[in-house]
């Protein structure tokens, strides 16, 4: 198998299966004139530099499914950002170059081309709610349309480093105390193996329970 997986997926297919998850989970694409909003609920959360509301808009031309949303009572709770990247971006990803805020949209996948790598653009919550529903549409996402992919992310809160490594099975890429985080491609258990495994991530929202019963909502 290769890092993207026996069928090659182009990121307007992955996109596709990402809008099937989103959907099931209460999850949907920001709309354009949502990511002032947006934005600013998640640099409250965050207290760190977010991108701007433009650069959202033009990442998400290329990737209509790089800024998703929850929300409570019409108003957005919890905003996931993720990208799928070309090959150019391995090395800067892998380096700490990477600019999270300021993206280089040459470095996106465009929507035929087959993604080489994931970044976790980031996440924040401003309910609890929506921070479990968070962790349980990650969780979908990586058991299912984004699961043969390698993904990096930089935390930049304890928080959100915290729930990267103990909910979505990251780990610091250089070093112990390293806030550059990787997580390896998902590997399906096979049927030997599946009565030993742990929760069931093919029900997210349940193995999300299963890990937690107190859910804080999650930022990084």
């Amino acid at each position: 198998m290769t890092a993207q997986g026996p069928a090659l997926r182009t990121t307007a297919e992955v996109a596709e299966g990402m809008a099937v998850v989103a959907a099931r989970h209460g999850f949907r694409a920001v709309l354009p004139h949502e990511f002032v909003a947006a934005r600013r609920m998640a640099a409250r959360r965050m207290g760190h530099g977010v991108s701007t509301a433009r650069t959202f808009r033009a990442v998400q031309r290329l990737q209509p499914m790089s800024c998703i949303c929850c929300c409570e009572d019409s108003a957005i709770t919890g905003v996931i950002g993720i990208l799928l990247l070309r090959d150019a971006a391995t090395a800067p990803l892998r380096s700490g170059e990477f600019d999270g805020v300021n993206v280089d949209l040459d470095l996106l996948a465009r929507p035929g081309e087959v993604p080489v790598i994931g970044y976790g653009w980031g996440m924040a919550a401003s309910t609890k709610p929506a921070g479990a529903a968070i962790i349980a549409v990650t969780q979908a996402f990586r058991a299912g349309p984004l699961a043969d992919f390698t993904f990096i992310t930089k935390a930049v809160t304890a928080v959100g480093r915290h729930v990267s490594i103990t909910r979505f099975g990251y780990r610091p890429l250089r070093g112990p105390d390293d806030d550059l985080l990787i997580n390896d491609p998902v590997v399906q258990p096979g049927p030997r193996e599946r009565g030993r495994a742990g929760p069931d991530l093919s029900h997210p929202e349940r193995s999300a329970r299963a890990r937690s019963a107190e859910e804080v909502p999650g930022v990084k």
